[in-house]
């Protein structure tokens, strides 16, 4: 990104847990293994490894991986990573679901990674008590009590919606607005929180709702006034927000992009000038994180990365403490992983 900002959360970003519940699925017919074992313990991983948001699950499952690596060599463990291609699809994510429930040899899930992806699939993780660790999904009531077997290690939307609305008024001066969602769960409850509060503060607030395939948004675009210096897009894909920006600098709009979280792909989304809040920070920019980039760099062969793969690495990481400490006696259960995952009381 040339001159692209970005408003990280920083102050949760890696804070450890708040309860609910979240789950997934694996592309293929569902395979029955062994029960599950502390010799060689698995874990899931439900994200979107295909599609349109590819970039952002590629990421996560990459970090997930660097942190099994990781940990096994630090704890002579042999933990094994199971895929499961959430495709960004809500429905695919309770695929995901069914299969890694049915596979006994899983002890707990790092994901769903998008909300929409939480809540279909939440069900099945609670009755079977598996717990899901999740290192991007933000909407804020999936962590109020309802889903008892899903837990989060970054802030939600009640933290970055007011973050968001004090930085574009009083940093970049918006009298007026204009909110876009993609029409799914998480941007709807994103742009939605936003709204109220930028009115609160004498913001002029224009609604507008896009599909999430939608790739061209020059009706959108010719409908934002010039008095407009804000248009802020609840995305999770960087191509939408990179389109966008390209086509309000075409009609000669002088807005802004101001995207969230999906947006945070530097490769991808690169305005000469444009904003990114984002759930986590992008460790690359804090100096006591730089030893873990550099072996980060050096296990992926120098693979590009954002705010969304540190955080599963640190969901990951609470995962296989748990289950590490359910396997002091030599056996492990899910219900014992999911307590031991309860307990944890990492520190930011």
């Amino acid at each position: 990104m040339k001159k692209a900002i970005v408003l990280t959360l920083a102050l949760v970003a890696f804070a450890v847990l708040a309860a609910a519940t979240a789950l997934a699925r694996p592309s293929g017919p569902a395979a029955v293994a062994a029960p599950a074992s502390c010799s060689a313990p698995v874990l899931g991983v439900a994200a979107p490894l295909t599609g349109p948001a590819a970039f952002l699950g590629q990421e996560q499952l990459s970090w997930v991986q660097f942190a099994a690596s990781r940990y096994n060599k630090q704890h002579t463990t042999k933990f094994k990573i199971k895929q499961g291609d959430t495709q960004l699809s809500a429905s695919l994510a309770r695929t995901v679901g069914r299969q890694l429930v049915s596979d006994k040899s899983v002890l707990g899930v790092i994901g769903a990674s998008t909300s929409q992806g939480v809540i279909s699939s939440a069900g099945l993780f609670k009755k079977a008590g598996l717990a899901s660790v999740s290192g991007s999904a933000t909407r804020t009531d999936l962590t109020r009590g309802q889903f008892p077997t899903f837990f989060r290690v970054v802030p939600n939307d009640s933290v970055q919606a007011p973050n968001l609305v004090n930085y574009a008024t009083s940093k970049l001066g918006a009298k007026k607005v204009v909110v876009m969602d993609s029409q799914d769960d998480y941007s709807l409850a994103l742009a939605s929180a936003m709204g109220p509060l930028f009115r609160k503060e004498g913001v002029d607030v224009q609604r507008e709702s896009v599909a999430a395939t939608d790739t061209d948004f020059s009706s959108i675009v010719s409908k934002v006034g010039d008095d407009v210096k804000v248009v802020v897009f609840a995305t999770q894909t960087a191509s939408a927000a990179q389109t966008l920006s390209q086509q309000l600098r075409e009609q000669g709009k002088s807005a802004v992009v101001f995207g969230t979280d999906g947006a945070y792909s530097p490769s991808q989304y690169k305005p000469k000038l444009g904003y990114v809040s984002s759930f986590a920070n992008d460790i690359r920019f804090i100096r006591a994180q730089r030893s873990l980039v550099a072996a980060y760099d050096k296990f992926s062969k120098g693979k590009t990365f954002g705010t969304f793969g540190p955080p599963s690495y640190v969901a990951a990481t609470v995962l296989m403490d748990a289950v590490r400490k359910s396997c002091a006696d030599g056996k492990v259960t899910r219900t014992e992983v999911t307590r031991n995952v309860k307990k944890t009381n990492a520190p930011s």
